[in-house]
């Protein structure tokens, strides 16, 4: 076995770089079983952030001038569902008239649309890797689910999540 493979089958992978950690967030992108490592998770929030603010606000307001999306949400599943957690807010002005800028808007939507079940999917990791169940994840349907599963994203890995490992 290579150490590629070994290493993709891990249960989950410690102080993972940016660019591990989403290439793992893709190649699992429909798994729910198994955990995802906290430096997984919080990269791909990041990245997550990164596109969707310089989709929607930056390459708008550089293009044209214009902000049409006032606000950029976040949630534990990343920023389309139950995304109800404000990041920043900017004065909203008119839509963008610009092809280029209304092209990258449409690229924040799909990226939007393209993310939300691996956003689910290394949310319910993730609650593995601290040897909790991925039912948690239907926090989010309450008010203030959205925080407490940030919150539980946070915790450290627990040596009994080796029961979620994938087979």
């Amino acid at each position: 076995m290579s150490i590629r493979t070994a290493e993709s089958t891990a249960s989950s992978l410690v102080q993972a770089s940016p660019g591990r950690a989403f290439e793992r967030f893709v190649s699992h992108a429909f798994r729910l079983r198994g955990r995802a490592s906290r430096s997984e998770y919080w990269w791909w929030m990041l990245t997550n952030v990164a596109v969707l603010g310089v989709c929607q606000f930056v390459m708008p307001a550089v293009i044209s001038g214009r902000t049409p999306n006032p606000t950029l949400h976040l949630g534990p599943f990343g920023s389309l569902f139950a995304a109800d957690i404000r990041l920043f807010t900017v004065t909203a002005t008119e839509s963008p008239s610009s092809p280029l800028a209304a092209f990258f808007l449409i690229c924040a939507g799909i990226w939007m649309v393209a993310t939300l079940i691996p956003g689910v999917t290394v949310l319910v990791r993730r609650l593995h890797d601290s040897n909790m169940s991925g039912w948690w994840a239907l926090l989010v349907a309450l008010p203030i689910g959205s925080f407490l599963l940030l919150a539980f994203a946070m915790r450290g890995p627990r040596p009994e999540g080796a029961r979620f490992d994938a087979e």
